[in-house]
């Protein structure tokens, strides 16, 4: 999460200072200030939520099932005929999963992780585990995550600033069909929050204000 973050947050974070400043200066000030104080209250939260998931994290096998529990997030349950992959690395072992918001990420500081890859391995034995050399696939998919969190939140920032009156319509509903695509695919992900996943549906505001912002 660290990596991410240190990846994501200083081009977001400069993007959004550069848009304050350079068509709003007469706000630019306060932009600043708002905007870099919403993205460390952000970060704090975040970390705060991944100590809390960490500290709750269970894995048990059960039924035939592999079953991750963790304290504000839904149960998630994999059979062995939907690991597609195991991905070794120096932080831990990924389960690729047919589903991919089923993936789940066991970090090696995990208590007897030595037996507990042994027993991920037997359990998905069709499975196959590949060492610890990422693939340009890798990569490309990192990057497309990257992109993807830009475009979903730089996007409407840039609609808010922007003079450019042509280009608002048009990219704000392209906007507005992406964000919802990503809601619909994650909505129901494991790996988000009971919470978030009917909070998440408010990110569908974030392209409509910026529209009415300039078209109101």
């Amino acid at each position: 999460m660290v990596i991410r973050l240190s990846i994501v947050v200083p081009p977001l974070l400069a993007g959004s200072l550069y848009l304050a400043w350079h068509f709003d200066r007469e706000r630019g000030l306060f932009g600043l200030i708002s905007i870099a104080a919403l993205i460390c209250w952000d970060l704090y939260r975040q970390f705060k939520d991944q100590r809390n998931k960490w500290e709750s994290l269970v894995f048990e096998f059960r039924a035939g099932k592999l079953m991750r529990r963790m304290d504000k997030y839904p149960v998630l349950e994999l059979v062995p005929n939907e690991v597609t992959a195991i991905r070794e690395s120096p932080r831990g072992l990924t389960i690729d999963a047919n589903n991919r918001p089923k993936r789940v990420f066991v970090s090696k500081r995990l208590s007897n992780y030595e037996m507990f890859r042994g027993q991920v391995v037997a359990w998905a034995s069709t499975a196959q585990v590949i060492g610890p050399h990422p693939s340009s696939w890798d990569y490309v998919r990192n990057v497309s995550e990257v992109l993807a969190c830009a475009w979903i939140f730089g996007g409407p920032l840039y609609l808010m600033y922007t003079s450019h009156q042509a280009v608002i319509l048009p990219l704000g509903i392209v906007l507005l069909f992406s964000t919802l695509a990503m809601i619909l695919y994650f909505r129901n992900s494991p790996n988000l929050p009971i919470s978030a996943q009917k909070s998440i549906w408010l990110l569908l505001l974030l392209p409509i204000f910026a529209m009415l912002v300039h078209l109101r």
